[in-house]
């Protein structure tokens, strides 16, 4: 599912972040990330979503070395992630609806689909008595659990979550499709 053969990045600053990463998660697999502050676990998951680029090595996702990947391509490599942001990334002027529907809205499913698809998962995540409220007027739990509806609604093969507790300083890699059959 996720295999890194000797990647390293180091930043334009020098700032080595990944130092020869080896390892493989398989589908099905939970895989946290666990370390202090810098120790390069953003960086790890900015090279998964092709957000950054390693300096060395090889990332495969699904079978597919991403490595030399087209930027054209890299929206159809992360339509196979859903990811939980640490902040977020919530968008302010759309309500918790609108917010996981428009996910769904990026990959062109159907109108029909997204009908029936976000109400569901709005229940899985206990929010769909909040469906027609704005970010600004849920908890910051509730947040979260927009952003875990948004990451899921479009069944990923993986869940990458950067800091879901904002306490941890942990990660998680999820082979989601593996836990929820």
């Amino acid at each position: 599912m996720i295999e890194f053969r000797n990647v390293s990045k180091v930043y334009d600053t020098g700032t080595k972040a990944v130092k020869n990463a080896s390892f493989l998660i398989e589908k099905g697999e939970f895989c946290f990330l666990v370390g202090t502050s810098g120790s390069g676990k953003s960086t790890l998951i900015k090279l998964i979503l092709k957000e950054e680029e390693a300096t060395s090595g090889n990332i495969i996702i699904n079978g597919k070395d991403t490595t030399f990947l087209k930027p054209s391509r890299v929206p159809y490599l992360r339509r196979s992630m859903g990811v939980v942001f640490q902040d977020f990334r919530l968008l302010p002027d759309k309500t918790v609806y609108d917010n996981v529907a428009y996910a769904m809205y990026i990959v062109r499913a159907t109108g029909r689909h997204i009908r029936r698809q976000v109400p569901m998962i709005l229940s899985l995540v206990g929010l769909s008595q909040k469906a027609k409220m704005y970010p600004n007027e849920l908890s910051g739990g509730e947040q979260q659990r927009v952003a875990l509806a948004r990451a899921l609604v479009n069944n990923p093969s993986m869940l990458i979550a950067d800091e879901p507790t904002r306490k941890s300083g942990s990660r998680y890699i999820l082979g989601y499709n593996e836990f929820t059959k």
